[in-house]
């Protein structure tokens, strides 16, 4: 086993060593051999720290996670996921957890009685949001995610969660595409972690829009707002407050055009 293991080593090495002497031969003569020796240990320095500044980020567990024995932390890539091959995978943004902090001002800032409204989290990922929002009696709170492996990851969570730390009715994770999720009916409040590009956000604000149309209120809170102009050009959303991070929106009464 340990011969195998060492030939397996050497192999790497070797076609490491090949597939490196086109680089070498263009840093030879570009550097000179002074140079050349000065970059090889720069970095080796830059790969040395930054492993240690990996093993440092692993070692420290996220606090929210900490404190709930859950699993919401983490950043991943949409190409490192099952849902990578969907039609519309090229819109969607890499995952990555709210702030617990962050999440509450906003929800606190709309000013509403929860009762009357469900929450939707638009791009739920591992189902850190939904657990925030499940501390306050919405009618229901429900996810919607397009990766199978982030949604298993979510209902776990949920079934790991406390139980006495949950006010809603239902908290729910569903596996499937925001752009055509079927909205429940009642007010909502919607969440988006900038979960995906325009083409797809258009789809969804435009079922808010016909929501909204029907006599429903719809509130937003739409956090890293790099298309905010998908809201803002319906002429059907009004901005409740603002910051350089999260925009917060209610749609306008129907009678009110």
């Amino acid at each position: 086993m340990g011969v195998l293991f060492s030939r397996r080593v050497f192999d790497r090495f070797a076609r490491a060593i090949i597939a490196a002497i086109p680089q070498l031969g263009y840093a030879w003569r570009r550097h000179g051999p002074a140079g050349l020796v000065k970059l090889a240990m720069y970095n080796v320095v830059y790969c040395v720290r930054h492993r240690r500044v990996r093993m440092v980020m692993t070692q420290k567990r996220d606090a929210f996670d900490e404190k709930y024995g859950t699993d919401t932390a983490g950043i991943r890539e949409v190409r490192t996921l099952d849902a990578s091959k969907l039609p519309n995978a090229r819109y969607a943004v890499r995952y990555g957890p709210s702030g617990e902090q962050g999440v509450r001002a906003s929800l606190e800032k709309l000013k509403i009685d929860p009762r009357d409204f469900t929450f939707i989290d638009f791009g739920s990922g591992k189902g850190r949001v939904l657990l925030i929002a499940a501390g306050l009696p919405f009618r229901a709170v429900v996810g919607v995610e397009f990766s199978a492996e982030l949604h298993e990851i979510a209902v776990q969570n949920i079934v790991r969660f406390p139980s006495h730390l949950i006010s809603t009715g239902t908290v729910t994770s569903l596996c499937g595409d925001a752009a055509s999720f079927a909205l429940p009916a009642s007010n909502l409040v919607c969440y988006f972690h900038n979960p995906f590009g325009s083409p797809v956000l258009s789809q969804v604000v435009a079922r808010l829009e016909a929501h909204r149309d029907c006599g429903y209120r719809v509130m937003a809170i739409y956090l890293d707002p790099r298309h905010r102009d998908v809201f803002e050009q319906t002429g059907k959303f009004s901005i409740l407050d603002e910051t350089p991070s999260t925009l917060l929106l209610a749609t306008t009464p129907p009678n009110s055009f």
